[in-house]
């Protein structure tokens, strides 16, 4: 395992050190209890002396028990509770891990250069360095996790499960998903199957014609950005927790807002669903007069209705764009215009095989 390569367990008790050799062991003599040495050696086609060494490996963590009798014979410990004692203990080291992990954080806050503004955006100039923080990004996301997704691929290929692996977990441990895609990345082979796949595990994905950079952001915390989307290998920014990062998911947020949904139909094809539908007339006047700075006095004798029409009115167009306040209303209003002008003049079945890659 080189340097930096988090390991993985093939096999469920690897993570409480109990090898394959001497799983084996513990099973057989689960069927066999009381045997002797020489009994493990021969059902198991081992020499004496490994048999031996492998019973007081498994004597020494606690998971059989010998008699005192000549020849010794050996009795596997339950594994309710030889297991789950080493488990307890594994739990135990770790704690101790998140411990150090605190400790090593007040270190470094202690350390920290003056300005803590020079923390906020680092430059990665390795590719292996960008693939570990991806990876580690999606594996501690607790919250969401969001991307801007364009050519050209540079991480990895698209038929590569590492990558969609990490996300997958994040999104088992309650992780929101939402990608927003371009349509030359829908046209890459190998792209329909992959976005197929992230919306059947259950990620929210959509698609603009156009999309300006490429960006993952996890956790409104910490996000990556590529300087240079043509040149291979170039460095990416990582931005913390800063007004950069908040403006960074405030323009996908917007960028959400216009995008156009996608979805599996029936037949299994990828499709687009229908952009936002554009307001009704009434709600575009009663925009119109909001964005205009009006008093409701006003709007109210300029729409010819009484103040608690139009304050149900003005509660109905919020409740229809999602929106808790007038400035979210007004933005809401102005974003699903601008998604409307947009899509405008897109064929259905265009933008359908845009999205299918045809």
């Amino acid at each position: 395992m080189s340097a930096g390569q988090a390991k993985t367990w093939a096999r469920p008790l690897d993570i409480l050190d109990i090898d394959e050799a001497e799983e084996e062991v513990y099973r057989w003599l689960l069927s066999h209890q009381g045997a002797a040495v020489s009994g493990v050696a021969q059902g198991l086609a081992l020499s004496p002396g490994k048999a031996q060494q492998l019973l007081a490996v498994l004597e020494q963590k606690g998971l059989v028990t010998r008699t005192l009798e000549r020849p010794r014979r050996y009795l596997p410990a339950a594994p309710d509770i030889a297991l789950e004692s080493l488990a307890l203990q594994r739990q135990n080291d770790l704690q101790r891990a998140r411990e150090a992990i605190h400790e090593l954080q007040i270190q470094a806050a202690a350390t920290r250069p003056p300005d803590p503004q020079e923390r906020i955006v680092e430059l990665i100039t390795s590719r292996e360095a960008e693939r570990q923080i991806v990876e580690q990004m999606a594996r501690t996301a607790r919250d969401e996790v969001v991307a801007l997704v364009r050519p050209p691929i540079l991480i990895s290929r698209l038929d590569a499960s590492g990558d969609q692996w990490s996300q997958r977990e994040a999104q088992a441990r309650g992780a929101r998903s939402r990608s927003i895609v371009d349509a030359e990345f829908l046209a890459l082979p190998g792209a329909v199957a992959r976005v197929q796949g992230d919306l059947g595990a259950g990620e929210s994905i959509r698609v603009l014609p156009q999309l300006p950079f490429k960006m993952v952001l996890t956790d409104r915390r910490i996000a990556l950005v590529p300087l240079n989307l043509e040149q291979s290998g170039s460095p990416l920014l990582l931005v913390r927790s800063s007004a950069l990062l908040e403006a960074l998911y405030a323009l996908f947020e917007m960028l959400w807002e216009r995008a156009v949904p996608l979805r599996v139909a029936r037949s299994g094809a990828l499709e687009t669903g229908r952009p936002a539908p554009v307001l009704s007339e009434e709600f575009g006047n009663l925009v119109s007069l909001m964005a205009a700075g009006l008093n409701d006095k006003k709007i109210a004798s300029e729409m010819g209705v009484s103040a608690s029409t139009l304050n149900r009115r003005i509660g109905e167009l919020m409740r229809t764009l999602d929106a808790r306040t007038r400035f979210q209303c007004g933005w809401a209003a102005a974003l699903r215009l601008a998604n409307a002008d947009k899509w405008q003049g897109i064929p259905r079945e265009e933008s359908e095989s845009r999205s299918a890659g045809k």
